[in-house]
């Protein structure tokens, strides 16, 4: 089971800021009212990214990170046969251990991520696959796939709801006697609602996870995220929980800038060609700066655990993290 969990965050990472993308792209669409109709309006959004993780006195967790994503979205009120929106992104990462991961001491990993996206109204057809480790797409080992189907049945001005489903492909350790599973079942669904002073949402791609905001409108807000990176132990479920302040609310830029500070719970992981997985899990206070064209976050985690295969085999050293964002839409 544990196996499963980095292909899920992985999955979950690049259907839910797409389907943000979509919606970003359609609400630029219908801003423009004095151009000339198009049927279709296509962008570029190229993200770079690099983060840092502090492992012990002078060992770190070097990651660099660049996706690219190409999305047409119909315009609205424009009749079509074609899909209503069109996503398909790219991406690469590494991680960069400075004192080397594993008995062997590997120094690089590799991660590659393909996704594609389909909306015909109300429905949307998402297919995926991603490699990672010290040579992707070196075996079947290494390789991780899955196509959904998901339904949006319920959509107004408090309530939505979209219901699928799908399958996932790849290695997760999983065996019935002597025979290998490759294949398994993926649940899919959404449910939000919102309203002036509250917003929540329940979801699951593969794990559970649930989002609340109060206040959403509001200069100040209080964000909450809750879900799970396994069921071993407390250490497994992760949260995030912020306050965050919008200076810019009541200008013309409203949420383009935001201030936050909060604590969190995080879990990473390693797969190595050997099939074991090494990884992190560590508390954290953090401040973060959000410009939604770049991102930046740094804080401390604290009370950590080095893990091999999902068990905790020592504490990790306290320390500091960062990350970097930036993104821009041609």
């Amino acid at each position: 089971m544990r196996k499963i969990l980095p292909f899920i965050a992985i999955l979950s990472f690049f259907c839910l800021p797409v389907m943000a993308e979509e919606v970003e792209a359609a609400e630029a669409v219908e801003a423009v009212e004095a151009a000339p109709v198009k049927a279709f309006q296509n962008h570029l959004v190229p993200v770079l990214g690099f983060s840092l993780l502090q492992t012990a006195e002078k060992d770190f967790v070097l990651s660099p990170s660049v996706n690219l994503q190409y999305i047409r979205v119909k315009t609205p009120g424009v009749e079509s046969h074609q899909p209503d929106a069109v996503v398909i992104s790219g991406g690469y990462s590494q991680n960069y251990f400075t004192a080397g991961l594993g008995p062997d001491s590997v120094k690089r990993l590799h991660n590659i991520s393909l996704m594609g996206n389909l909306s015909f109204g109300k429905n949307s057809f998402v297919g995926m696959l991603s490699s990672g480790g010290e040579v992707p797409f070196s075996s079947i080992n290494t390789v991780s796939g899955a196509l959904m189907y998901m339904r949006q049945l319920v959509d107004n001005e408090h309530i939505a709801f979209s219901l699928g489903g799908g399958i996932m492909v790849g290695d997760f350790g999983i065996k019935i006697k002597d025979f290998n599973i490759y294949v398994l079942p993926l649940p899919v669904f959404n449910f939000s609602y919102t309203n002036d002073y509250f917003y929540g949402s329940i979801g699951m791609t593969g794990m559970p996870g649930i989002n609340i905001t109060l206040f959403p409108k509001a200069m100040f807000r209080l964000n909450g995220m809750l879900s799970t990176a396994g069921f071993k132990s407390a250490r497994d479920i992760t949260f995030d929980c912020s306050l965050a302040y919008y200076p810019l609310l009541k200008t013309s830029a409203k949420d383009f800038l935001s201030f936050s500070a909060g604590v969190s719970n995080s879990v990473t992981s390693y797969k190595l060609k050997d099939k074991k997985s090494y990884g992190y899990q560590f508390y954290s206070v953090y401040g973060q700066i959000n410009a939604s064209l770049v991102n930046l976050k740094a804080g401390y985690n604290f009370d950590g655990k080095k893990l091999a295969d999902g068990e905790a085999v020592g504490d990790m050293y306290k320390g500091l993290f960062a990350s970097v964002q930036a993104m821009y839409m041609f």
